[in-house]
């Protein structure tokens, strides 16, 4: 199975976070990044890779991130 890598941007971080997944096709390694960016409420964003394949970019929608005021 090929593997992929993820570029989670998180929202207390400057620099994305690295890591990776096995899937069988580019929908089974989305759906897989999309459990992973609900995993955690700052998690922005994804980029998902097969070696220097840009296989998508996942966004969350503006709503389910918390937005805090001073």
């Amino acid at each position: 199975m090929p593997i992929y890598l993820l570029y989670i941007e998180d929202g207390r971080y400057s620099a994305p976070q690295l890591d990776s997944l096995e899937a069988a096709d580019d929908a089974r390694a989305i759906a897989q990044t999309r459990t992973r960016l609900d995993a955690s409420q700052h998690y922005i964003s994804a980029e998902v890779w097969e070696d220097d394949r840009l296989v998508a970019r996942i966004f969350r929608a503006v709503s389910e991130l918390s937005i805090t005021s001073p």
